[in-house]
C-alpha cells in the first residue's frame, strides 16, 4: 500500500489545534480525526481526549479511536510523552497497540537522547524499541529543530539501522530540518537521502528557518522540488503526513496543501 503524495496522504489533527494547541478548537481528538478521515486522508492523532490534554484518554475516546483506526486507510500517532520515562512510555505503546495503531512517532527525549546531563543505558533504549516492536507498534524517531541530525544518527548507532528487526525507524520532519539547516547546513532533502532506507514517516510543514511555524507547504522558504524528488525515492509504504496549521478551514488547508505537493510532483516529472 503506497501512502504517498496522492489521494491517500496522511494528515495530522494538529491542523485543527495549531502549534502547541494555540487555537481555541474545542473538538475532541476523535472528532477531528473523523473529519480528517472523511475528507479522504489517513490520520495522525494523539492518544488523548484533546490536543491540550497529554494524558491517558477516557474509555469513550479509546473506543472511538479504535473504530476510526479500523475505518481509516492508515492511522498513526505521535507520542504524548516527551521525556525519558520508560514505564510511562510502555503504557502509551500498549494503548496504541490496543487501539490498533501500527506506527508511533517519538521525539529523541523519549529515548533518553539530547537530555542535558543524562545518558540512558543503551540496553534500555534497545529494550524500549523492542517492547514496542513486540507489541505491534513501530517507532519512528523524529528530528527536531534543536537537535538536528545528530540524535537520529546516535539512535541508529545504539539500536541499529534495521527497523524490521529493531522496531525503530526514522521520521524526517521537513520543517524541523529546515530550522536545523540554519546552524548545520544540512538541507531537508539531505536528511531524506541519508536516512532513505530507514524512513517510516515524513512530516510535511514549512517555515522560514527560525521558528517552528508548521506552515502549509509553499508558505515558507523551503525549496520543495528537491524535497519532493527525495521523497519519491523512499519506500512505497513510507507515510507522508501533513503536519500543518491552518488560518482558515482546516480541511480546505489540507486539500490545498496536497494539491501544492501534487503540482510540484508534476513539475518534477
Amino acid at each position: 500500500m503506497k501512502i504517498g503524495i496522492d489521494s491517500a496522504m496522511v494528515a495530522s489533527v494538529e491542523v485543527f489545534y495549531g502549534v502547541r494547541g494555540q487555537s481555541e478548537c474545542e473538538l475532541s481528538i476523535p472528532e477531528t480525526a473523523r473529519r480528517v478521515v472523511e475528507a479522504g486522508f489517513g490520520v495522525e492523532v494523539l492518544l488523548a481526549d484533546h490536543w491540550t490534554l497529554r494524558k491517558r484518554p477516557s474509555e469513550e475516546t479509546i473506543e472511538q479511536l479504535t473504530e476510526i483506526c479500523r475505518e481509516a486507510e492508515i492511522m498513526t500517532t505521535h507520542a504524548c510523552l516527551d521525556t525519558w520515562k520508560p514505564e510511562a512510555f510502555r503504557e502509551e505503546v500498549v494503548l496504541a497497540a490496543l487501539i490498533g495503531v501500527p506506527l508511533m512517532v517519538v521525539h529523541p527525549y523519549v529515548l533518553g537522547l539530547d537530555i542535558e546531563d543524562f545518558t540512558p543505558p543503551e540496553s534500555e533504549v534497545r529494550d524500549l524499541c523492542r517492547f514496542a516492536f513486540d507489541s505491534g507498534v513501530m517507532l519512528a524517531l523524529e528530528n527536531l529543530g534543536k537537535t538536528g541530525v545528530g540524535s537520529l544518527r546516535r539512535a541508529l548507532d545504539i539500536v541499529g539501522a534495521e527497523p524490521e528487526r529493531t522496531g525503530l525507524g526514522i521520521c524526517v520532519d521537513v520543517g524541523h530540518a529546515n530550522r536545523s539547516c540554519a546552524s548545520d547546513g544540512i538541507r531537508p532533502e539531505t536528511f531524506l537521502k541519508e536516512f532513505r532506507d530507514v524512513i517510516l514517516e515524513v512530516h510535511i510543514d514549512d517555515n522560514f528557518g527560525d521558528k517552528d511555524l508548521h506552515l502549509p507547504p509553499g508558505r515558507g522558504n523551503i525549496d520543495w522540488p528537491p524535497v519532493i524528488e527525495a521523497i519519491g525515492e523512499l519506500a512505497d509504504d513510507a507515510v507522508i503526513c501533513l503536519e500543518i496549521t491552518s488560518n482558515g478551514d482546516p480541511i480546505q488547508t489540507l486539500r490545498d496543501s496536497r494539491d501544492f505537493l501534487v503540482s510540484t510532483v508534476n513539475c518534477n516529472a
